[in-house]
């Protein structure tokens, strides 16, 4: 009997072919402890409690973002749903990006097999993750209610699968992260890393190491310049692309629609700032109306000076500053931010260089992290 003879092409299919692969989610009982030895808490100590929690053949701690890089690769192949970050905001921004992005290679090359050659390969689901309290701001801890980093790990594994807090991202360049602007917000981040990265004193190392130091590195540093006007102007234009409201003070923060391609400021300003989460850390809730409009990012533009600030710290900290003409909040889902001059941007609480350009979208994927809070109950 002859086998039929295929030419080359025959063995590949349609570019156009309907993709229709079925996505498979990891299995939230397979728990991976990643842990950034480089944030403050992670002491060998929490490393000891991790591998005695979970198995030390399922604790990654890195020294380095490409061993951290390297380990989020890992955890994926090897199909856990569940990983735990233990480090401050920016480590989980960083886990969650490099894990993204390598779920997104492996579904692309699946789909690029069953375009070719009819492979069907279940598409990737992306984890769920959860957080400890190990960093130095840890914004994140006041969302999702987490404590003492042992307690909560145990609470993690004795009472799998848990409830999960689903967390909207803000995509930019590719990165995903939580908040993230320019302005007073950056210039002190970046005050605060040069007098870090100076501190030779062991007890100065120390203060550095919580809200002391960023109050340091404002009063010291940030303050004096934008008081004197010696330190970097931030001017620009904010436009939003997309379906955006401003939320009105003057009329109890009801908040009224406005058309895409609007012009929502030009000028000077001291913050053009943006976030899908209400904590900076240590409880400064900096957006305080972050989640409540589904699918959406709050913007906050602020012209107030730094002295008004500093006077109005208190209610500027616990979210309830108005200010009409020096402080404006918006829901957005698409904006541009276009800046006269490279101004340093942050995001998830790291510096991350200048930038003249900002393009702020809600991505198309959210975060499932694990809620540590009691669930609500009508009483």
């Amino acid at each position: 009997m002859l086998t039929p003879v295929r030419m080359p092409g025959e063995w590949q299919q349609p570019r156009n072919r309907e993709v229709q692969l079925a996505k498979q989610q990891p299995d939230p009982t397979r728990v991976a402890v990643l842990l950034n030895c480089n944030a403050r808490k992670v002491t060998d100590r929490i490393i000891r409690s991790a591998e005695h929690i979970v198995g030390s053949e399922n604790v990654f701690a890195s020294k380095s973002l490409d061993e951290a890089e390297a380990m989020s690769r890992e955890i994926v192949q090897r199909g856990y749903g569940t990983i735990v970050c233990g480090g401050g905001d920016g480590t989980l921004a960083r886990a969650v990006n490099f894990v993204y992005r390598y779920v997104d290679e492996a579904n692309s090359w699946r789909l690029e097999r069953f375009r070719r050659f009819g492979e069907a390969q279940s598409l990737l689901g992306n984890p769920r993750f959860a957080f400890l309290k190990l960093g130095t701001g840890n914004g994140m801890s006041s969302v999702v209610g987490a404590g003492r980093p042992v307690d909560d790990l145990n609470t993690i594994i004795n009472y799998i699968p848990g409830r999960t807090h689903s967390i909207p991202l803000i995509e930019m360049d590719g990165e995903r992260f939580f908040f993230g602007g320019v302005g007073y917000d950056s210039q002190i981040l970046d005050d605060y890393n040069h007098l870090k990265a100076r501190a030779k004193n062991r007890l100065f190392k120390a203060l550095m190491q919580n809200v002391t130091g960023y109050l340091a590195a404002l009063l010291l540093r940030s303050a004096p310049r934008i008081a004197f006007g010696t330190g970097e102007k931030l001017e620009g234009r904010v436009t939003t692309l997309g379906r955006a409201f401003y939320i009105d003070p003057r009329r109890g923060d009801a908040v009224t629609e406005i058309e895409p391609g609007t012009t929502l400021f030009e000028g000077r300003a001291g913050i053009i700032s943006a976030g899908t989460t209400p904590f900076f850390g240590y409880g400064f809730r900096i957006y305080p109306f972050a989640r409540m409009m589904p699918g959406m990012m709050q913007l906050r533009i602020a012209t107030t000076g730094p002295l008004r600030g500093l006077a109005s710290i208190g209610r500027l900290w616990n979210g309830s500053y108005r200010q009409p003409s020096g402080l404006w909040d918006f829901f957005v889902e698409n904006v541009k931010v276009e800046l006269e001059r490279p101004f340093p941007f942050q995001h998830s609480g790291d510096a991350q260089g200048l930038r003249d350009r900002l393009d702020f979208k809600i991505a198309d994927d959210s975060l499932e992290l694990v809620d540590m809070y009691r669930p609500w109950r009508l009483a």
